[in-house]
């Protein structure tokens, strides 16, 4: 069987921390095995690592395979991210190597061009290793594993599966956390019985001393004996408390809760026409993208754009948001629309979290830290400059100025919104917009995250 193999292996970018301790992974020509993780976690990294494009500091790596390694696609070209996606999978499974490594294959790809991905995914008769926050991609694999401060969990199932086991992870940290709480309620509860306890016999030992019963130095040593004795079990119990703390501790960091709190706002949502075009014709010199379009949007409603690569969906949303002009026809928009383009790029990245909140939202300060915090922003972490945001905390920073306030837009425009996010940040985001009571318009490839926040209606273009 090929394969490759990792054992015991160490890697760290620096001398300081290490990515990967003492990590050990086999891979086979038979398995389609996901990789998954927050941003940042060392997945594309784990692919380098199982392709030799980096070298382990320490540890044993074996190959006994013929490799291909797809790398995810930053820089553009002459070609469409689509296209040359589209293409870069082709030599990928063209190449016929017995272990396919392949880093976020799906992203870019139209409806079409995702069909005929699954379709050949399928078909291969090799091993396949992904790197891909696209639930859909991940309810097609055999295994998923998890990357989590430098170890990594394996899930022997599809997303589906591991939802499942994840859920009931959490349902196990739940209960524990519950026993504990149990057993402090009890501990403490000793150390009032005790102290009670004491205090009766200390005054019944004055009683005895007033009424001559006992002398004062027997009363004296006995309640020094009974000091010394409640001392040892105090002791005994705080070690038992403080225990349960710390086991309480670990156990809140690993049911860490990410949900933002969206506000209800006081004004009512538009509920008419947010959107009327007429008659629309664009084109990018002579190339049509538009001619004689019409599209009617209305409040509260929630649609998807949906058509191949270079349709022009994007096209469209800068139209409606006035970033591109038509060369004919009319396009009318009512209320407030805020855009959230691919780039996430809403945002000062010279400022801070803070300022980008109060500039956005047209707050004070102290709103501003409000809202920080009900989108997870708390502390120190809400004055972090906006250029040295993660992917995930970027989107909830622009999330936190659009929809964290009070004046919340009636129509949030949406391009690709989960392209290269990790899935906790999507999860995240769905939670967000399922809180916003608004109208959305949705461009993304993304079928689950359409259906998760419920989008009405589909329009082809």
């Amino acid at each position: 069987m090929n394969f490759i193999s990792l054992s015991n292996v160490f890697f760290s970018y620096d001398s300081t921390t290490d990515l990967f301790a003492n990590l050990s992974l086999t891979v086979t020509d038979s398995e389609r095995v996901a990789i998954i993780g927050d941003n940042g976690c060392g997945k594309t990294t784990l692919l380098k690592i199982l392709s030799g494009d980096i070298v382990v500091n320490s540890g044993n790596v074996a190959r006994n395979a013929t490799i291909y390694y797809m790398k995810q696609l930053y820089e553009p070209d002459s070609k469409s991210g689509g296209e040359r996606q589209r293409f870069e999978l082709a030599r990928a499974f063209d190449s016929g190597a017995a272990i396919l490594l392949l880093d976020e294959p799906t992203n870019n790809l139209d409806i079409d061009a995702r069909r005929d991905f699954f379709a050949r995914m399928d078909a291969y008769p090799f091993g396949v290793v992904i790197v891909s926050h696209d639930r859909e991609l991940l309810g097609r694999v055999d295994k998923i594993i998890e990357i989590t401060n430098g170890q990594l969990r394996t899930y022997g199932g599809n997303y589906d599966f591991y939802v499942r086991q994840k859920n009931l992870e959490m349902a196990n940290l739940q209960s524990k956390y519950t026993d504990s709480e149990k057993a402090l309620c009890r501990l403490n509860k000793t150390i009032n019985i005790a102290q009670n306890t004491r205090q009766h016999h200390e005054a019944k030992q004055r009683k005895d001393i007033a009424t001559g019963k006992r002398s004062p130095i027997a009363a004296n040593a006995l309640k020094g004996k009974s000091q010394e004795t409640e001392a040892k079990k105090r002791a005994i119990i705080q070690k038992k408390i403080d225990e349960q703390l710390t086991l309480q501790q670990s156990l809140t960091d690993q049911m860490h809760d990410d949900k933002i709190k969206i506000p209800v706002p006081n004004k009512p949502f538009y509920s008419k026409e947010l959107i009327t075009i007429s008659g629309l014709h664009f084109a990018y010199g002579d190339k049509v993208i538009f001619d004689n379009f019409d599209f009617t949007m209305y409040g509260g409603t929630r649609i998807r754009l949906c058509g191949k690569n270079g349709a022009g969906k994007t096209t469209l949303l800068k139209i409606i948001c006035g970033e591109l002009k038509p060369d004919s026809g009319t396009v009318k928009t009512f209320g407030k629309i805020a855009y959230l383009n691919q780039d996430l790029s809403l945002l000062n990245r010279d400022k801070t979290i803070i300022e980008n909140i109060m500039d956005i939202s047209e707050c004070l300060k102290h709103d501003a830290h409000v809202i920080a915090a009900n989108f997870g922003f708390r502390g120190n972490t809400s004055s972090k400059l906006v250029s040295m945001l993660s992917g995930g905390e970027l989107l909830k920073a622009t999330s936190a100025t659009v929809l964290g306030g009070d004046n919340q837009p009636d129509l949030l425009i949406l391009d690709e919104p989960t392209n290269n996010l990790e899935i906790k940040s999507i999860a995240i985001l769905e939670d967000a917009l399922n809180q916003y009571r608004g109208a959305i318009l949705l461009v993304s490839h993304d079928e689950i995250f359409a259906k998760n926040i419920k989008v009405d209606k589909m329009v082809m273009i």
